[in-house]
């Protein structure tokens, strides 16, 4: 069942033409995170993680920051424009998204200032991750060990 913020945000995708495909059932990727990304407490701990990257923000600069930190991870050859990417919210949204990267920065601006949650962005072989804090944290990390997405579905 589709929040009111998933309405919104499928709305918003719609109006700027991103093509997105919608993943109702977003518990193997919960899954799969909690197994391969290390934890403390209930935070992903990015000191454990790989070629990591932070940024704070703050509210009146968390869009512009978040796009721009984006970015310069295209620009670093990190990550590729054509990447995908699925975007998972904590707690207001139900579902998750699959976006290119390309499009994702197109709508963060919109996740980020309209919907209230903490959001994750798992690249499609689940050994990148970007998360965007409701405390206006922009954080960056790639896993050791590589997943197929394939080998997920299974």
């Amino acid at each position: 069942m589709n929040s009111s913020y998933d309405n919104s945000l499928t709305e918003y995708a719609d109006e700027l033409a991103i093509n997105y495909k919608l993943i109702s059932d977003i518990s193997y990727c919960i899954e799969n995170i909690n197994t391969y990304f290390p934890f403390v407490g209930e935070r992903l701990n990015f000191r454990l993680l790989n070629n990591t990257k932070f940024v704070d923000s703050d509210q009146e600069h968390i869009s512009f920051d978040a796009v721009n930190f984006i970015k310069s991870l295209l620009d670093k050859r990190i990550c590729r424009s054509d990447d995908v990417v699925i975007y998972i919210g904590d707690s207001l949204t139900n579902n998750g998204y699959e976006f290119y990267l390309n499009d994702l920065l197109k709508i963060i601006p919109f996740l980020v200032s309209k919907i209230p949650q903490h959001h994750y962005v798992l690249f499609k072989d689940f050994k990148k991750i970007i998360y965007i804090s409701f405390e206006n944290e922009i954080r960056f990390g790639v896993i050791s060990v590589p997943l197929k997405w394939d080998e997920l579905n299974n």
